[in-house]
């Protein structure tokens, strides 16, 4: 009569998941793809469905846990007379879950019950009341928001946390998604002014607090990071003249696309072609002692974003083929996707090189930490008018100031400010990014 369901295979070589909340206690009844957990793999959060209806006899974890693939994740009664097992090791169906993608799973049974079909869809509960977590349904009576009154963003209309926020907090709207991560944008002066504050910012009380969710994977790479990798850093400053020309007449242009294109579009892609012109920069040191050296065939650039969850970083793949128009519509997405809690893992991985925009933050200088797997690391900070000697006076002009990190066991000084040198140049002189090499 027991269901003993395993968690999954997520997919994207991940080993283990982290318990974020449960949407099921013991003694519910559930039906067949309602969801019963929303777990967190490498920053990237799915909800996970019910192979079967019945009812929850066990949990097999409480909310902060980390289990491995293969684990005990819920025991579940069919009320069948003879038990099944769904486990990740048998045989060939699959789960779709919600907010993943390509998700294994399996089902081991015995007995006369009807196997799963081969493949399922999350459609997330049929219940009339509101779609909420319980965590989110606590936060929203501290924060004295009226759920019935929250359009959900989450899958199947499920209220997240971020829309609990927003209903709590009113902030100005980007005028278009991505908007918070441009140094400079739609304000009056050619300088720009940093996103708005997040009102929860900082905000923790005071105590002992378990380090999990996203702040937790954050904080393993991190470590993992400045361990192993011995980091050196150069910093300059561009003439940004051109630049803000060239983005102010493209955005004036009537294409599709046009409006998405920032000064982070243009970093990015003057990065893609400094990437194919020095493949070593896009490259990695492996192993465990350190004893191979991988040069990767695709340009994948990560896109740092910060979220009300903590920092993201999502994958803009063959970032070199496209066009500019293309690539500003790409990293409008995913920053979309991460501000909305829609990453999937493989949304995540498989990035080759990362440009983090703290300029969006105000900021000018910073020394980022490159990301596990990576070689180098792109930081931008705000542009504003500042001092520069143009034919012997001094101008006070826009400029970019940009930090550039790289593994010093891969990447030499010589290397290092070569790759800046490209990036430099063609963001001095940025109609090199439109009329391509």
């Amino acid at each position: 009569m027991t269901y003993t369901f395993h968690l999954p295979d997520i997919g994207e070589g991940l080993e283990e998941a982290e318990i974020i909340v449960w949407l099921v206690a013991p003694g519910d009844t559930v039906e067949r793809d309602q969801p019963l957990v929303e777990v967190l793999t490498d920053k990237a959060t799915s909800e996970l469905p019910s192979p079967v209806a019945g009812t929850v006899l066990r949990l097999g974890a409480v909310e902060g846990d980390r289990l491995r693939v293969g684990d005990v994740l819920i025991e579940l009664d069919d009320g069948s007379a003879d038990g099944a097992d769904i486990s990740t090791e048998a045989n060939q169906s699959s789960v779709t879950v919600a907010g993943a993608t390509d998700v294994p799973s399996s089902v081991e049974k015995t007995g006369p019950s009807e196997p799963a079909p081969e493949t399922t869809t999350v459609v997330g509960s049929t219940t009339a009341r509101v779609k909420a977590a319980p965590a989110t349904r606590k936060l929203a009576r501290q924060l004295n928001v009226d759920l019935a009154r929250v359009s959900g963003s989450g899958p199947g209309g499920r209220i997240t946390h971020d829309d609990v926020r927003a209903a709590a907090v009113p902030v100005s709207a980007p005028s278009r998604p991505g908007e918070e991560l441009s140094a400079t944008e739609d304000s009056p002066s050619p300088i720009g002014e940093p996103a708005t504050t997040d009102a929860t910012l900082g905000q923790m009380t005071p105590g002992r607090h378990p380090l999990r969710g996203i702040r937790g994977v954050v904080a393993r790479n991190m470590a993992q990071s400045w361990s192993e990798i011995p980091h050196i850093h150069t910093l300059d400053e561009v003439d940004a003249t051109l630049l803000m020309d060239l983005r102010a007449r493209v955005r004036s242009m009537d294409r599709p696309g046009a409006q998405a294109v920032t000064p982070l579009t243009l970093a990015a892609a003057a990065t893609a072609r400094a990437l194919r012109r020095y493949p070593m920069v896009n490259g990695c040191i492996e192993g465990n002692p350190a004893d191979t050296i991988v040069v990767h065939s695709s340009v994948n650039l990560g896109i740092a974003a910060a979220t009300s969850r903590g920092l993201v970083v999502p994958v803009i793949r063959d970032a070199d083929q496209l066009d500019l128009f293309a690539l500003a519509a790409a990293i409008s997405k995913v920053v979309d996707q991460a501000r909305g809690g829609k990453l999937t893992a493989a949304d995540l991985a498989g990035g080759t090189f990362t440009i983090t925009n703290y300029g969006a933050l105000g900021g000018r200088w910073a020394l980022p930490i490159i990301p596990p797997g990576q070689a180098g690391i792109l930081g931008l900070g705000i542009i504003a008018d500042r001092p520069l000697a143009i034919d012997g006076r001094v101008e006070a002009r826009p400029t970019l100031p940009l930090v550039l990190g790289v593994d010093h066991r891969l990447v030499d000084g010589d290397l290092a400010e070569a790759f800046k040198r490209s990036l430099m140049d063609d963001l001095a002189e940025p109609l090199n990014l439109l009329v391509g090499s």
